[in-house]
């Protein structure tokens, strides 16, 4: 298992080795829409969120 972690070390979610993400799906939203820099806790490189965020795909339904 992986975690990604924010600037202070706390734990924002868990991912499987191959980085598929398997827990922490709201905090890792969350912390992305308030801009935070989340890095890989094992190799302190920086996460591409985009990789999390793409839906490959999908529709989404457009409420008013």
């Amino acid at each position: 298992m992986k975690f990604i972690v924010d600037e202070a070390g706390e734990i924002i979610a868990q991912t499987t080795d191959d980085r598929t993400l398997v827990g922490g799906h709201h905090r890792l939203a969350v912390a992305a829409s308030l801009g935070k820099r989340l890095f890989w806790r094992d190799t302190g490189e920086p996460v591409k969120l985009d990789h999390f965020f793409k839906h490959h795909g999908s529709s989404l339904r457009h409420t008013a």
